[in-house]
C-alpha cells in the first residue's frame, strides 16, 4: 500500500480547529471535532500528520475539474517540447496576456503554500515535549522531521524557480499579521530550501527502511541527495554558472548509492512505480469504490481525488478543462530514427485510458499524428475504474536521469569531461537497451566527447514532458549564458500557431507574475511591486 493513500483525510481537519470554541463545562457534551491539543494522541496520529503533508500534492497533480484543470498548462506549455490543440491557450503557450489574474498562476501558488502550512504545522506540532512523548519507535522523530523539511524544501525550490520574490514562510501562521511576510530577495528561497535538505539528508533513513507493503513512496536520505544537485545545480546556473556551486551538486551526487538506470518505460508505468531509478514520486491512488473528480481535496468534507491526471494527453471527456496537450514538431524532430525512447515519448495510435493492450488502438490525428505517451502507454497505464478520470500511475517527480545529466553538467562545468561524457553515455546506453523486445538498439551510440549542447539535447529527448523540467532548463541556461532566449523566435519554443500570437519577453517571461491576490492583501508585497514586466 503507498503511504498516504488514505491517511490525512482527518488529520488536516485540525487546521480548522484551532479557532472552534469548546463547549460548556455544564453541558458535559463532547465537542464533535478534535481539538488540536488532544489529536495528537499516539505514534499513529503522528505519522497520519506526516502522510497529510505528502498528501497535499494531490490539489497539485490530479484533475481538479472544480478549480480550473489543475497547474498542467504551467508545467507542461511553456517550454519547446509540449503544445496546445487550441491556439487560443496563449497565457502559457504564446505568453500573450500573461498577467497577475492568470487562474493558473493564482492555482500553483496557493497549493504550494497550503502545502508549506501544512509542513510548518507539522514541524512545530513534533517540536512540543507533549508529541515528543508520544513517539515509541527510535530515531522517528528525526526522521519525520527530515520528510517534512525535504517537501517543504520542494516546495521552496518550486516557489523560487517560478517567481522568485515569493515570501519565505518557515513558521507556522498562527495570525493574520504574520501572515503579511515580506517578498524574498535573491537566493533567499533558495538557499533556505538548500539549508533544509543538507539536514534533511542527516535525518532521513535509507529507503530500505521503509516497509515495501505500508510505507513505500515516503522519503529517503537519497531523495534529498537528488533535490540537492537540483537546488545546487539551478543556484550555479543563475549565479554565473558558479564552480563551487557546481561542486556541491556533485558532492550530494556522489552521496546517492543505490539508485541505477532502469528500462526508459518502467519510469511511466504503474507496474514498476518506486523502481531504482526513482528518487521521489507522488503517490497516486483512488477511492475504493469511484473518485469524485469535482470535490476538493482538502480534507473539509467528502474527499476529492486522490490520482494523477493524464488526460491533458488523450481525447478522453475528462480533459474538457484542459483540452489535449501533444509534442512540437520540434520534439518530434529532435529524436534520432531508432531511438527507442521515442515511441514510449509519443506514437501514432491512441492510448486505452484502462491499459487494456487487447483494445485495438486506433490511428491519432492531431500533433502530426502523435500523441503524447508518457504515463498513457497502452498496457503500461491503469486509470480509476468509474469515471476513468484519475491515474494511480505516480508522476516521478525526481529520477536518477534527471540527476545524472545535471551532474554532467556540473562535471563539464568544473573540468571533468570525462565524467560528464560517461553521465551522458550512461543515458544513452540505457536508451538503446530500452526496446520492446529487448534487443539492443544501435541508436543512439555513445558519444566520444561531450559539449553543453550535448547536454541540453540529451535532457530534451530524456526528460521532455516531465513535471516542467524543461521551462526551468531553459530560462536558467538562459540566465548562465548557454542560450540567450532573447533571440529565439516562436519556431524556436515549438510554437505551431501564427507567429504573430507570440509575445514572449525577456526579462519579463522568465518568470511568472505574483498573483494579484497577493498583491491586493499583502501590503509588504503589494510595496515591493510585481515581477519586472507585469503591472
Amino acid at each position: 500500500m503507498k503511504i498516504y493513500r488514505y491517511i490525512g483525510i482527518v488529520t488536516l481537519m485540525i487546521i480548522c480547529f484551532t479557532g472552534i470554541f469548546s463547549c460548556s463545562s455544564e453541558l458535559d457534551i463532547k465537542p464533535t471535532s478534535e481539538l488540536e491539543n488532544e489529536y495528537f494522541e499516539s505514534e499513529l496520529r503522528i505519522q497520519e500528520g506526516v502522510g497529510a503533508c505528502y498528501a497535499a500534492m494531490a490539489n497539485m497533480y490530479g484533475a481538479l475539474l472544480n478549480d480550473g484543470g489543475g497547474v498542467h498548462e504551467i508545467l507542461f506549455l511553456p517550454g519547446d517540447d509540449i503544445t496546445h490543440q487550441d491556439a487560443g491557450r496563449a497565457a502559457m503557450e504564446a505568453f500573450s496576456g500573461l498577467n497577475s489574474t492568470n487562474g493558473q498562476v493564482s492555482t500553483l501558488w496557493t497549493r504550494l503554500y497550503q502545502m508549506i502550512y501544512r509542513c510548518n504545522f507539522i514541524l512545530e506540532k513534533i517540536e512540543e515535549e507533549e508529541v515528543q512523548a508520544v513517539y515509541v519507535t527510535p530515531g522517528l522523530y528525526e526522521i519525520n522531521k527530515g520528510e517534512v523539511l525535504f517537501l517543504r524544501s520542494w516546495c521552496f525550490y518550486r516557489l523560487w524557480d517560478f517567481f522568485r520574490k515569493a515570501p519565505l514562510q518557515d513558521k507556522r501562521i498562527r495570525t493574520i499579521s504574520e501572515a503579511l511576510l515580506p517578498p524574498s530577495e535573491g537566493f533567499q528561497m533558495l538557499d533556505k530550501a538548500i539549508e533544509d535538505l543538507e539536514l534533511a539528508a542527516t535525518l532521513l533513513p535509507e529507503e530500505t527502511y521503509w516497509p515495501l507493503q505500508t510505507e513505500r513512496g515516503r522519503a529517503f536520505n537519497e531523495s534529498a541527495y537528488g533535490l540537492l544537485v537540483k537546488c545546487y545545480s539551478l543556484r550555479a546556473r543563475y549565479n554565473s554558472a558558479n564552480s563551487d556551486d557546481y561542486r556541491k551538486a556533485i558532492t550530494a551526487f556522489e552521496k546517492i548509492k543505490t539508485r541505477e538506470l532502469v528500462h526508459f518505460a518502467d519510469n511511466f508505468d504503474y507496474h514498476h512505480e518506486n523502481n531504482k531509478e526513482s528518487l521521489f514520486e507522488y503517490q497516486a491512488s483512488h477511492a475504493t469504490e469511484q473518485d469524485n473528480a469535482w470535490l476538493d481535496n482538502n480534507f473539509g468534507g467528502g474527499v476529492g481525488q486522490m490520482g494523477a491526471m493524464y488526460h491533458y494527453s488523450t481525447n478522453h471527456w475528462g480533459n474538457y478543462m484542459s483540452g489535449i496537450y501533444g509534442p512540437t514538431k520540434k520534439l518530434i524532430s529532435a529524436f534520432e530514427n531508432g531511438d527507442p525512447r521515442k515511441e514510449f515519448t509519443f506514437a501514432n495510435y491512441t492510448t486505452n485510458v484502462y491499459g487494456d493492450v487487447n483494445v485495438p488502438a486506433e490511428p491519432w490525428e492531431k500533433f502530426d499524428n502523435q500523441q503524447l505517451m508518457k504515463y498513457v502507454f497502452p498496457g503500461r497505464c491503469w486509470f480509476e475504474p468509474v469515471w476513468g478520470i484519475n491515474s494511480t500511475n505516480n508522476p516521478r517527480l525526481i529520477r536518477y536521469a534527471d540527476i545524472k545529466l545535471l551532474v554532467a553538467e556540473a562535471y563539464l562545468q568544473t573540468g571533468d569531461q570525462a565524467k560528464a561524457l560517461q553521465q551522458v553515455n550512461d543515458i544513452r546506453e540505457r536508451a538503446r537497451r530500452s526496446t520492446k523486445d529487448g534487443s539492443v538498439s544501435a541508436v543512439p551510440a555513445d558519444l566520444t566527447s561531450v559539449t553543453i549542447q550535448d547536454i541540453m539535447d540529451e535532457r530534451f529527448v530524456e526528460l521532455a514532458a516531465e513535471e516542467g523540467i524543461r521551462w526551468t532548463d531553459l530560462r536558467s541556461w538562459h540566465a548562465a549564458g548557454f542560450i540567450n532566449l532573447a533571440t529565439w523566435t516562436a519556431r524556436d519554443f515549438g510554437y505551431n500557431y501564427d507567429v504573430q500570437n507570440f509575445e514572449f519577453e525577456v526579462p519579463k517571461h522568465l518568470l511568472f507574475p505574483i498573483p494579484q491576490r497577493e498583491m491586493d492583501t499583502n501590503p509588504l508585497m503589494a510595496a515591493a511591486g510585481n515581477n519586472p514586466g507585469y503591472e
